[in-house]
């Protein structure tokens, strides 16, 4: 046998075991939520879970998304601020407003996972309750028009995945 065979026989017995794990592991922690479907599409689609040997890493790579999704739509909000009329510029000064707090929050919760203060259901469910807010003002102003589309519901669904597999590392 080669070296090269050799060294690619070694990677494969190394890797294959970890891959399967984490396969494993991500079907657990999404099994736990709500949102199974998405759960299990955003993780695996994110290579740092698919390498996961641990709940807290699938938690932290949710929240990752969590964030990420919430920062589109604070980005979408703050463009649409600059074309919208009146009514719906007041909804939109409030979703800015409760984005730039919600992602404050999910900052928050990254803090938490970093000193291993795992109860981060505080300030992943205040930012859930931003996005609600936000979506609550948006439908008074424009009834079944949401200019967010519906990226606010993703960014509560990817909240809720958090809380739930945040909830298993404790």
């Amino acid at each position: 046998m080669n070296t090269i065979s050799k060294v690619f026989l070694l990677m494969l017995v190394t890797l294959w075991p970890n891959q399967i794990l984490a396969q494993n592991l991500i079907i657990t922690a999404c099994n736990s939520t709500l949102y199974k479907e998405l759960c299990r599409k955003t993780l695996q689609n994110d290579p740092e879970s698919r390498a996961a040997t641990s709940l807290e890493v699938l938690a932290k790579v949710a929240l990752k998304h969590a964030t990420s999704t919430a920062t589109q739509i604070h980005d979408q909000v703050k463009k649409l601020l600059k074309s919208s009329t009146k009514p719906i510029k007041a909804a939109l000064t409030d979703c800015n407003e409760l984005y730039q707090d919600a992602l404050e929050q999910l900052d928050d919760s990254s803090t938490a996972f970093i000193t291993k203060n795992y109860d981060i259901s505080t300030y992943v469910s205040a930012a859930m309750d931003d996005a609600d807010t936000c979506d609550q003002s948006l439908e008074e102003m424009a009834p079944g028009k949401s200019p967010i589309g519906s990226q606010g519901t993703t960014f509560s669904q990817l909240c809720s995945i958090v809380l739930a597999i945040a909830k298993q590392v404790k």
